[in-house]
């Protein structure tokens, strides 16, 4: 495909209703014969099947996939001072058997809870803590990919000086020379940089160190601060606050540029809250309901029942008006399209008073903050829906800005940059790698030899948190605790234990600091112990979650003057990545070949345009385009987005990385060159110039499509069932299948909740990381040859300018009448006792017959041999319940049969009791935040499989086609009316 659309046609034929009711793509709807003969070929090049890789990105690529052998080159400055044959086991290690440890994945310095199964002492697989009173059970991308992060091979494994091989015993002795110095200033010219602090006990090393150093100057820096969050609050009360959201009085939310939704530290506990109580308002007969205004489309306005997209510039007018109607003004800046949004928001706002939520995200100004909390307030909304506690992050460090200035300056003389990676995530316009050469000593701690290790004198490698002790706060305040499930394979120290030499010049033991921080003054041992041991068995300390407070507004000052812009001027937005995010995790294959929820791209970013601004500049898919501002440009390929403001271009950050040899080198534009200082998710008068060169981004929107069928469907507010029974109950020949039937043996089944997926791809990275799924690069992508089991596919309705936007995913449906049995020549695909379509890999002789005859496109076929030359410690990596396939045969979801195995083997030491409903967890189930996804057995009629089927929304996917699929789906939930 080409890329090149008519644009005004594509508009014209989906507002006469010749066009699909849902799409996925501008080519779906084109409908060109181009598109329609790579639909017939299903995977256009497989004529090029004996073309291979460029090998030196094939050998990076498999690097990042299989964690290759680097674990083997170990020192053996490991610990092990004792060693014991392993015929004397360690208390509660079964050889062979799971082992899981409560811990905490971190994000951005704030954790949510996680369990870490491992098997003989090594981490394999993350699942969600349910016990934890935040993320309760949830996870997200981050926290699947870890894992795989903790056995990347371009970690840093050795301590540099000058970019030279060293040591940590040189480098203690450099700073055991060097700290007299800095006691003898005071800590004058010393500099501490972190990222986000969350952690007591890393707040408390910083507390020691600055009374070590009174005159050391402590900053922050992050890719994705939350300071516009917290200088917000400070404007509106004086102070900064954390605004928590309590969903479940809640009657409609209106989301100002919100990300309750999308990837980021709330994502998790914030979207299983709004799924279940939107779930229960529509039981209780009034749905809440979603207002979202963007600039560009984020998961929260994708999901929102009523969704506009504002220029970014326009956000703060818009919570102006909302705050002058709820005071009994008039709006004055709203018209069009946002003017009707405006007043359907405000009417829902204006009837739930005391029962509403007006929220902002990170990427919001802090006067759009402060708007929001004067806007609740006057709402009535504060205290009830919306309730604000402490700052759950350590509030007093400077900015970078300040460190950069301090620098350019030469007051600083020593640099201690922990765990953040500021030349790659500073904003442009602060120079930050110059001013950085002005100090004489820079060291560097950190997961990766990075862009900043690269400008240091000293790089040290940083523990993991899966093999490191601490703590850290959730959004809530809950302290949760991360301990080690795995000593430092590349001898890493802890940032603690960091800051703990720096302070006092000895080595410290990070569990030992851990105990320090939590143990009361007046506890004894025994009592201590008991409360630390019941603590890391829970994975969090009970009650700590920060208590709400009662704020008071203070007194608002006069609007900001906005200058005005000409109807056609170019603005820029910025946004993390929904993969990658700010670019720290960036090598990991898993986030790079994970799909970009909204635009299915992958392995790079792209610039994204609205559809009218694409026709009015002559912009197809794939045109490479220049963005320049203040002396300063990036070029990236054009991709057409709808749903987003006319005249802006949102740019996405994480890539453009520049680390030798690393995985990420290379891959898209680095947006930080672009972002102003003061304002970093902002910029006005860019401008954006075609240069003639094409490239089409890697994308897997089109693979596996199905199309015209009901493939998506919407139950309204009080309108008749959408649901149907009518797919296991249609006329034929010949007698039901056997799978058909429900007896003695399970009958395994899922339903999915349309309305509660929100899109976040937490499944399918644990799926990848349950199921061995190699990663396979760029250009196999390209060729249709992406091997994830499961796919969330994205579909468009309505208008091309301002559609709805929908989420489903689809993993194999199990189907009792399954097409791809009768295709397959050599019975290699075919049903088992308890109805699961298994797969068996050692019969496939690869014709592919079975994909050909899927009408749900979820097979894949393994083109090339992405696993022969693992070497055995890499091995240690995956799943040893799951078979790692070899080149020519086909694979697909199993509904993790390798788990009801092991429920059928736990039953049958229990006398074959019935395996209890709900012990059989599959991964995509477990991962999911919302709780989107139910499993379990039909034969069981109270199981919660057999209830979710029972409701009035449960319909099966392509059930007209008589395959009785075991996977079938609840409708999306939507208002009773839609009309103005």
């Amino acid at each position: 495909m080409t890329g090149h659309h008519d644009i005004g046609a594509i508009r014209a034929r989906l507002a006469s209703g010749d066009g699909p009711s849902f799409w996925r793509s501008l080519d779906a709807v084109a409908d060109t014969a181009e598109f329609r003969s790579y639909l017939e070929a299903e995977f256009p090049a497989a004529a090029r099947l004996a073309a291979a890789p460029e090998r030196r990105g094939f050998l990076k690529l498999m690097a990042a996939s299989f964690a290759l052998a680097g674990l083997s080159a170990c020192d053996s400055g490991d610990g092990r001072h004792n060693e014991l044959p392993y015929v004397n086991a360690p208390e509660r290690i079964v050889p062979g058997a799971p082992l899981s440890y409560a811990s905490s994945a971190l994000f951005d310095g704030f954790a949510n809870g996680i369990l870490v199964t491992t098997r003989n002492g090594r981490p394999l697989k993350i699942e969600g803590n349910p016990d934890h009173p935040w993320s309760r059970g949830g996870t997200d991308i981050l926290a699947q990919a870890s894992v795989l992060g903790l056995y990347d091979p371009f970690r840093s494994q050795a301590v540099q000086h000058i970019g030279r091989p060293s040591s940590w015993a040189a480098f203690q002795g450099a700073m055991l020379a060097q700290m007299p110095v800095w006691q003898a200033k005071g800590g004058e010219g010393l500099a501490l940089l972190t990222g986000p602090v969350t952690s007591p006990s890393l707040q408390a090393e910083i507390a020691r160190m600055r009374e070590t150093y009174p005159a050391m100057r402590w900053y922050v820096s992050a890719g994705v601060a939350r300071d516009s969050l917290y200088d917000g609050a400070k404007r509106a009360f004086g102070r900064p606050v954390e605004t928590l959201l309590d969903f479940t009085s809640a009657r409609t939310i209106v989301a100002l540029d919100g990300d309750i939704l999308d990837l980021g530290p709330g994502q998790v506990g914030l979207s299983r809250r709004w799924s279940e109580a939107r779930k229960a308002s529509y039981a209780a007969g009034h749905l809440l309901t979603l207002h979202a205004a963007a600039a560009t489309p984020t998961l929260t306005s994708a999901k929102a029942d009523y969704a506009v997209a504002v220029p970014g510039a326009r956000m703060e007018a818009l919570a102006r008006d909302l705050l002058s109607l709820a005071e009994g003004g008039s709006a004055s800046s709203a018209d069009g399209a946002s003017e009707a949004w405006l007043k359907r928001a405000f009417a829902a706002l204006n009837e739930a008073r005391g029962a509403g939520i007006v929220t902002a995200g990170l990427c919001g100004s802090p006067e759009l903050h402060a708007l929001v909390h004067r806007l609740n307030g006057a709402l009535g909304n504060a205290g009830t829906t919306v309730r604000h506690t402490a700052p759950a992050q350590a509030i007093g460090a400077g900015a970078l800005r300040d460190l950069s200035t301090a620098m350019a300056e030469g007051s600083v003389e020593t640099l201690i940059v922990l765990g953040v990676n500021p030349v790659y995530e500073a904003p442009g316009a602060l120079g930050f790698a110059q001013a950085m050469e002005r100090v004489p000593l820079k060291i560097h701690t950190g997961l990766y030899y990075d862009e900043t290790a690269a400008h240091s004198d000293w790089h040290l490698p940083l523990a993991h948190p899966l093999e490191s002790w601490g703590d850290a706060r959730s959004l809530d305040g809950t302290v949760s605790l991360v301990q080690p499930t795995v000593a430092p394979l590349y001898n890493g120290r802890s940032a603690n234990e960091m800051l703990a030499f720096l302070d006092r010049g000895t080595i410290a033991n990070g569990l030992d600091l851990l105990k320090r921080q939590m143990r009361g003054g007046s506890e004894d041992d025994t009592a201590f112990q008991a409360r630390f041991e019941d603590a890391l068995r829970s994975g969090f300390l009970p009650d700590s979650a920060a208590k709400p407070e009662t704020m008071a507004l203070t007194a608002s000052g006069p609007a900001p003057t906005v200058a005005p812009s000409s109807d056609d001027a170019i603005e820029v937005v910025f946004r993390p990545d929904p993969t990658v995010w700010d670019g720290t995790l960036a090598d990991l294959g898993w986030l790079q070949e994970l799909p970009k929820p909204l635009t299915k791209i992958v392995w790079e970013n792209v610039v994204g345009i609205s559809p009218k601004l694409a026709e009015r500049r002559s912009l197809a898919n794939g045109d490479i385009v220049r963005i320049a501002a203040d002396g300063h440009a990036i070029e990236g390929p054009a991709w057409i987005t709808p749903g987003q403001a006319e005249n802006t271009v949102s740019l996405s950050l994480g890539y453009g990385r520049d680390v030798p040899d690393h995985l990420s080198r290379g891959l898209g534009y680095d947006a930080n060159a672009l972002r102003p200082a003061m304002d970093p998710w902002l910029l006005a008068g860019a401008t954006l110039e075609k240069t003639g060169r094409r490239r089409l981004p890697a994308t897997t929107q089109d693979l596996g499509t199905m199309e015209g069928m009901d493939l998506v469907r919407v139950q309204r507010q009080g309108a008749e069932p959408v649901g149907d029974t009518k797919a296991y109950e249609l006329a034929s020949f010949y007698p039901k299948p056997a799978a058909a039937g429900r007896g003695a043996t399970a009958a395994w089944a899922m339903v999915i909740d349309l309305d509660a997926c929100i899109g976040c791809n937490a499944c399918i990275t644990a799926c990848q990381s349950e199921n061995n799924i190699p990663v396979v690069g760029r250009e196999e992508v390209e060729r249709g040859r992406w091997m994830g089991w499961l796919r969330v596919d994205r579909y468009y309705a309505g208008d091309l300018d301002a559609p709805d936007t929908h989420f489903q995913p689809v993993p194999c449906m199990h189907c009792e009448n399954a097409p791809c049995e009768v295709g397959c020549p050599v019975e290699a695909t075919l049903h088992d006792s308890e109805g699961l379509n298994l797969q068996v890999y050692n019969r496939c002789v690869g014709t592919r017959t079975c994909q050909s005859y899927c009408p749900y496109k979820v097979r894949r076929f393994n083109y090339l041999d992405y696993t022969g030359d693992m070497p055995a410690v890499a091995q240690q990596q995956r799943n040893p319940d799951v078979t790692v396939r070899a080149r020519g045969v086909m694979e697909k979801c199993t509904y993790c049969v390798q788990r009801i195995a092991a429920a059928r083997i736990d039953s049958a030491k229990d006398a074959h009791a019935p395996i209890p409903d709900g012990t059989v967890e599959t991964a995509c189930q477990g991962a999911c935040p919302t709780r989107a996804i139910t499993f379990g057995n039909l034969s069981d009629p109270e199981s919660q499989v057999n209830k979710a089927r029972g409701d009035g929304r449960n319909y099966a996917l392509l059930g007209d086609l008589n395959t009785r699929p075991r996977t079938t789906y609840l409708a999306s939930l939507a208002p009773a009316a839609r009309e103005g």
